[in-house]
């Protein structure tokens, strides 16, 4: 993977969403594109799908097997990682070590990260401590959403064009 991807060339850009299984990345996509949360199905290998998303415009979406995976399932996400330009680490609990070697991974790599609490609507206080545990071990301020009670979308699609734009 380059140093530092040019996000201002003619190629499509590319969001990546990354997590561990059951983590909430097919259900973020729908909720982004405003389409029905509840049929969503595990990703056996990275899903690439053109989209226009309000905000961000026309974008490359992948979405990839969970970064708990094994085998061919993990070496093909880390495939698609190298070609990502800006990557959505989804945690959805407080077993950490995983997304943060991630979220080292790609930053050291170039990659544009965001760290994303999601489903905040099944957390007591709404994601507020695993997010202040992500920024202290990280450095990166994560940005807290539920798909299903479709919070925190705007906040996610404004980090995201701040990304692009940086």
């Amino acid at each position: 993977m380059s140093s530092e991807k040019n996000l201002n060339s003619n190629e499509q850009l590319q969001i990546g969403l990354f997590g561990k299984r059951s983590s909430g990345k097919s259900a973020l996509i729908n909720a982004l594109l405003g389409r029905d949360t509840a049929n969503v199905t595990e990703t056996t290998e990275p899903v690439y799908k053109a989209m226009d998303i309000y905000g961000i415009g026309m974008v490359t979406i992948v979405d990839t097997a969970g970064l708990d995976s094994e085998g061919k399932r993990i070496q093909k996400t880390q495939a698609a990682a190298e070609k990502i330009d800006v990557a959505l680490i989804l945690i959805s609990n407080d077993s950490i070590e995983l997304e943060l070697a991630w979220i080292n991974r790609l930053t050291r790599a170039g990659t544009k990260v965001i760290p994303v609490i999601s489903q905040i609507d099944k957390m007591p206080d709404g994601g507020k401590h695993l997010a202040a545990a992500i920024c202290e071990a990280s450095g990166k301020t994560p940005v807290c959403v539920s798909a299903k009670e479709k919070i925190g979308l705007n906040e996610l699609r404004e980090a995201i064009i701040k990304k692009i734009q940086n």
